[in-house]
């Protein structure tokens, strides 16, 4: 793949020309509405795939993946223009496969709110291993307060991504709350009412896992939220599901701050299947 970066007294068609790839591939594999119209600094994606095939009439795109002995998801990812779904027309051209050899293996987590776009949503699942539906709160006796999230779960499922729960203790205010974490992890009663909760949703819903995103905890409460992982995911690894904790970007292990302190990075770590670190923050 090259990256071209569109010089004064450019055109599309001479960057076609120059790179070697037919015009209406270029206009396509960039998704340009107006591709007549450049900007100088614009950058321009050229491909240069090793196999591409011209779509006939009546192909699909599982028979031409059938056809070729690769998959339709593997077609959605070598094909962004796809938006994820199955919208092909006679003549198009697309990417079967590039020659540059994978190197080593990565997983890719995004976080979705449940009114998000279909069509984001479709077009961003093929890249995904995991989406993070954003996200369930809990009132103070540890019940898991509902969210419409079906349509993405589902979706999901159908790009062969695994939906996670996202457990967070924002209020309706939208700030996290550092006293309900307080409330739930002091009390052994609610801690345990929360995660046979969590559990009965995770079940009903079709969810493969859980994201554990609790900020500002106070410093005190530090040994009491890894030991509710710990029990999160005793509960959840005999059901074949995960468990992810997202961390405060910390620069050093005693950096000071109510964000920071009660992310214990050792002891979360070894607690959770895995973790996210929040570099957003």
């Amino acid at each position: 793949m090259v990256i071209h970066v569109v010089q004064p007294g450019d055109s599309l068609y001479r960057i076609a020309q120059t790179h070697g790839v037919p015009l209406p591939f270029l206009i396509q594999q960039n998704e340009l509405r107006e591709p007549a119209r450049l900007t100088p600094g614009q950058t321009i994606v050229v491909p240069q795939p090793s196999e591409t095939y011209l779509v006939k009439r009546g192909d699909t795109l599982g028979s031409i993946a059938a056809r070729h002995g690769t998959t339709v998801l593997s077609l959605w990812q070598n094909n962004p223009q796809l938006g994820g779904t199955d919208r092909i027309y006679p003549g198009q051209m697309l990417v079967l496969s590039y020659p540059t050899p994978k190197l080593g293996a990565f997983a890719v987590n995004g976080y979705a709110y449940p009114n998000i776009d279909p069509r984001l949503l479709r077009k961003t699942l093929p890249y995904l291993t995991y989406l993070s539906v954003f996200s369930y709160g809990f009132d103070r006796t540890g019940r898991i307060l509902p969210q419409n999230a079906d349509l993405l779960i589902r979706m999901a499922r159908q790009y062969q991504v695994k939906p996670l729960l996202v457990l967070t203790t924002l209020g309706e205010d939208g700030q996290f709350s550092g006293e309900r974490a307080h409330l739930v992890l002091q009390n052994p009663s609610t801690r345990a009412a929360l995660i046979d909760n969590l559990v009965q949703t995770l079940e009903k819903q079709g969810y493969a896992g859980v994201d554990i995103d609790f900020e500002y905890i106070p410093p005190e409460d530090a040994e009491s939220y890894t030991a509710f992982i710990r029990e999160v995911r005793a509960r959840l690894e005999p059901l074949g599901k995960i468990v992810m904790v997202a961390l405060a970007p910390k620069t050093s292990a005693g950096q000071r701050g109510l964000l920071y302190e009660a992310h214990d990075y050792q002891m979360l770590g070894e607690a959770a299947d895995y973790v996210l670190l929040m570099t957003y923050e």
